[in-house]
């Protein structure tokens, strides 16, 4: 199914792109629809397809030999999904790319992707903003794992995803252990710690900081 230019600027990557990049993409790309729970990409595959989020949620994960997850990233409506692997000479997917809700994505072939990129240059300078950004937050994960304790990568985790929209599909505590690099245990013991010192209040799988403050001078330097 193709996507008409205006679900196009719905979108916020969209919205300030060239109506002739708008209309190139709308004539290269086509519309796929995914259940909850569904595995769009496995990593170590071989990379055919970007893809843009037109709706619903996403995850970005890695996994080791013994099975222990690591969350890399949440996916949200109009993120790219699986682009740089299509840029690197290898052309493997880098992560497994799992739904959380049913999903609407924007599909887009190798040879399209190549073509945008060659032919648009707002495109292309678009989606180098979002890899930007995205190098970024892999840099604060990885200095997270290694550089600060579990408690505060907790404190810091509920600070960013307050200043977040809220989800559809929630964070379940095994989620919030797999992103900061823990265990659900952990996670659990710690989410009532902050509760017994106020700092949060958990109200049906929902967590209302309380004391955002507090929770500042736990997460400590890790947001300098």
């Amino acid at each position: 199914m193709t996507i008409s230019p205006e679900k196009l600027r719905r979108l916020a990557f969209f919205t300030h792109l060239k109506p002739e990049t708008i209309d190139a993409i709308s004539q290269r790309a086509f519309n796929r629809t995914l259940p909850d729970g569904y595995t769009l990409l496995i990593e170590g595959m071989q990379a055919e397809y970007g893809y843009f989020i037109m709706s619903g949620d996403a995850r970005a994960i890695r996994m080791n030999r013994d099975g222990r997850v690591q969350v890399l990233a949440r996916l949200t409506p109009g993120e790219p999904i699986n682009l740089i692997s299509l840029l690197t000479p290898a052309r493997v997917n880098r992560a497994t790319i799992e739904t959380l809700t049913d999903v609407s994505v924007l599909v887009l072939t190798a040879a399209d992707f190549e073509a945008l990129i060659d032919q648009c240059p707002d495109f292309s300078m678009s989606l180098l903003k979002i890899f930007a950004e995205r190098i970024a937050r892999m840099a604060d994960l990885a200095s997270g794992l290694s550089l600060f304790s579990v408690k505060s990568r907790l404190a810091k985790f509920l600070i960013d995803l307050a200043d977040l929209p809220q989800s559809n599909s929630g964070w379940t505590q095994d989620e919030i252990a797999a992103h900061i690099g823990t265990v659900r245990d952990m996670v659990g013991r710690l989410l009532r710690d902050f509760e017994t010192q106020g700092l949060i209040r958990r109200e049906r799988h929902r967590i209302r900081l309380m004391d955002k403050e507090g929770l500042h001078e736990l997460a400590g330097q890790f947001l300098d």
